[in-house]
């Protein structure tokens, strides 16, 4: 299906690839999607494409979704009351769960559910081994320039970005370009960031929890230790693996943030190809439990950096700090999003 339809979609709509063409509809596959803010960015995908083409019709399949009805329902309604209406009227969700299809606003007409299967089936097996892994590259990439462009380190070298990355050329080469209206590239075949790329972060916040394998620590005890006092005792394993992010990440970044207090500690730690091994958790806290309940407020976050290097800045008593990118991501997934702001302004400061 992915004929010259396919490739004209890929030219009009810069930054958004679709999953499958097949006349007038686009599709685009979210698979076991959870977070909110990732289906969000998606529908702000399905507008921008049928604001561009009178023509089609945008259907974002939903393949076995971690989100409840009544919260797609929410979502599609905040979606709808900000959109123009004869965009929307092109727009639809089809939720494909345990072999069955509904939709939103109504399920998908007869007529399409035999195209959306043959879509379904064809988006699924033409994507690389591991979805995630797929998007994982892609984003490190991305978060790789945005670090050399936010601390002012200047062009990279294609093969700069496959030492750090550990990804192959084809790798690298194909995440470029799925950015590349975003790029400066140079004679010598050097790129780099040429302004902030806002519809690349936003998709990037978006997958941030499935892309740096986020995971939430809490204390169940009635007794939790202070997020303080376990970044005391990190202090005390003096681990170069492992970073320091979040509040206390930028604040090493920029002393002046709004903001008092730490709410929780946010950590990376470095682990190459291999599995993280969290059994330092339990010399910070033996109390701490891992949790995936959202309506828990978590007292330790951990985030995995499978890059081949980790970026982290060297700390004055041993223990680094997670990089500028991970600390934007650490704060904006602790929902800090105006000291986000913050510093993400102190460090675009007089560069667009």
């Amino acid at each position: 299906m992915k004929s010259i339809l396919f490739e004209q979609a890929v030219e009009k709509f810069p930054g958004f690839r679709a999953d499958a063409v097949a006349g007038d509809l686009v599709v685009e596959v979210l698979v076991k999607p959870r977070d909110a803010r990732r289906l969000r960015a998606a529908l702000l995908e399905m507008a921008r494409v049928v604001s561009a083409d009178s023509i089609r019709r945008v259907i974002l399949v939903l393949e076995q979704p971690d989100i409840t009805g009544t919260r797609l329902q929410e979502e599609w309604k905040g979606a709808a009351g900000v959109l123009r209406q004869e965009l929307v009227a092109r727009m639809s969700i089809a939720v494909h769960q345990s072999g069955k299809w509904s939709g939103i606003p109504l399920p998908p007409a007869p007529d399409d559910i035999q195209v959306l299967d043959q879509m379904l089936e064809h988006a699924l097996s033409s994507r690389p081994a591991g979805t995630v892994r797929g998007s994982e590259a892609h984003h490190e990439v991305l978060c790789i320039l945005l670090h050399e462009w936010l601390l002012g380190h200047g062009p990279l070298s294609i093969s700069s970005l496959m030492k750090i990355s550990g990804r192959s050329h084809p790798t690298v080469s194909r995440s470029l370009a799925r950015f590349s209206h975003s790029l400066i590239r140079h004679s010598d075949r050097s790129v780099e960031v040429g302004s902030f790329p806002l519809d690349e972060w936003a998709r990037l916040l978006a997958a941030a929890n499935d892309v740096r394998s986020t995971i939430r620590f809490a204390d169940f005890s009635g007794q939790p230790r202070s997020p303080g006092s376990l970044l005391r005792r990190l202090h005390q394993l003096q681990r170069e693996d492992i970073a320091v992010g979040g509040v206390p990440g930028a604040k090493h970044y920029l002393p002046s943030l709004d903001l008092v207090g730490l709410p929780r500690l946010d950590l990376s730690i470095h682990t190459g190809l291999k599995a993280p091994d969290l059994s330092f958790v339990r010399l910070l806290d033996p109390a701490l439990e891992q949790t995936t309940q959202r309506d828990i407020s978590p007292v330790l976050v951990v985030h995995t950096i499978r890059r081949a290097k980790s970026l982290f800045q060297p700390g004055d008593d041993g223990i680094p700090w997670a990089d500028p990118v991970e600390c934007l991501l650490d704060l904006h997934e602790a929902r800090l999003e105006s000291q986000a702001l913050e510093l993400l302004n102190y460090f675009t400061a007089g560069k667009d």
